[in-house]
């Protein structure tokens, strides 16, 4: 049984009920959706200017005299701005029109740290007052707990939520509920008490949840893989993401993250490792979705919490900056740039000026890919760019 029928049969079962928890009856409303988000974090700050590169800027070459990209070695889009050539993998996605490069990204007053500016990131809240994520707010909004989920250790602010625990998983192998050593006969016992009105409901849907866990592991089980994932572990994160979305059991938006992108010294090294292993692993779960036929209805979102300065500093690095690039692709996405090549000659302070507030990237991301209002999520809509 897949994770929206559960829902929808267990909200239609109890309907006839009184006392049905509202969360469970907005979520047998908009548990239908078929599409899924996939957000990758890449922490430490990526550096736009090296990701898409503007090799056709003369003031790119003169700030970054010992890391710029070599024009000969950039990946052309335009007659600007080209790809890291670690990108390549990337290239069949843009000659098919579902891959956009976002440019001059990032919101009002930015800040230099790494901790505040994710969790503005994360909370799509610059003043830094919110304490819920921007994916927990949906959580709330649409009253499903299971409509996102985090792969990896760690879950990141975004999927807080002030009323709501939603999954985080390490290993989908390993995914079931699990109880403190020791309680497992007296939480059987509890389960099999006769109960009535809301604590008879509580106890049913604990069964349900039980017994759809139970048919999330079968379903796992069944996932073949389509494609051949780079031995790594952020491959491996996305090939569990691709075993979620095969086995039916996604929700509506996966979240996972790549780190290391803090590239204060040897950047050059660094970043072409990473943007490697990002792009070589993206490349083999697109392949593996449609294998599996279910690309369509898959979007990739990628961010970082800010890009680096613009002149590279005595380490052949580069600091904590501002405004910074995301990528999107997918079916569903209009390929290209959108927006302008960043203004090397009117700084911020030496930095990337932003021009494209990230609110409008995830307002657009809610409305034309989730079909959720951006207001009810964000506080309100903003404007964004075209790229869906």
């Amino acid at each position: 049984m897949q994770r929206r029928d559960f829902l929808k049969m267990t909200s239609m079962a109890l309907a006839i009920t009184s006392g049905m928890p509202q969360f469970l009856a907005r979520a047998a409303t908009q548990a239908g959706g078929e599409k899924t988000l996939v957000v990758i974090q890449l922490s430490g700050g990526n550096d736009g200017l090296n990701t898409l590169v503007p090799y056709g800027n003369d003031a790119y070459y003169a700030a970054r005299p010992n890391i710029a990209i070599p024009r000969k070695d950039v990946l052309p889009i335009t007659d600007v701005l080209g790809m890291n050539p670690n990108l390549r993998s990337f290239l069949p996605l843009l000659e098919n029109d579902e891959f956009a490069w976002i440019e001059n990204v990032g919101y009002p007053n930015p800040n230099r740290s790494h901790f505040a500016s994710m969790a503005i990131w994360h909370t799509a809240d610059p003043t830094g007052a919110s304490r819920e994520g921007w994916i927990g707010r949906i959580a709330e909004t649409i009253g499903d707990p299971f409509c996102a989920t985090y792969l990896g250790d760690i879950p990141p602010l975004a999927v807080r939520s002030d009323t709501l625990t939603l999954p985080v998983v390490d290993d989908p192998d390993t995914y079931q509920v699990t109880l403190p050593s020791g309680l497992e006969d007296e939480y059987q016992t509890l389960l099999k008490l006769r109960r009535g009105g809301e604590a008879a409901f509580i106890q049913q849907s604990t069964l349900n949840m039980l017994q759809h866990t139970r048919a999330t592991q079968q379903n796992l089980k069944k996932y073949r893989t389509g494609a051949k994932y780079p031995d790594n572990k952020f491959a491996s994160r996305l090939q569990d993401l691709a075993k979620l979305i095969a086995s039916g059991e996604a929700g509506r938006i996966l979240y996972t993250s790549l780190g290391g992108f803090d590239t204060h010294a040897a950047q050059r090294a660094e970043q072409d490792e990473l943007l490697t292993i990002l792009s070589e692993g993206l490349t083999a779960f697109r392949a593996d979705l449609m294998a599996q036929g279910l690309y369509d209805k898959v979007m990739v979102l990628a961010f970082s919490e800010f890009g680096r300065r613009v002149h590279e500093n005595n380490s052949a690095g580069t600091d904590h900056g501002k405004g910074g690039v995301m990528f999107a692709f997918g079916k569903g996405v209009k390929g290209g740039i959108h927006g302008e090549s960043p203004d090397l000659e009117n700084l911020d302070d030496g930095d990337v000026r932003y021009k494209v507030d990230f609110r409008g990237v995830y307002a657009r991301t809610l409305k034309n890919w989730l079909n959720l209002n951006p207001a009810e999520v964000l506080g309100k809509d903003f404007d964004g760019p075209a790229f869906i």
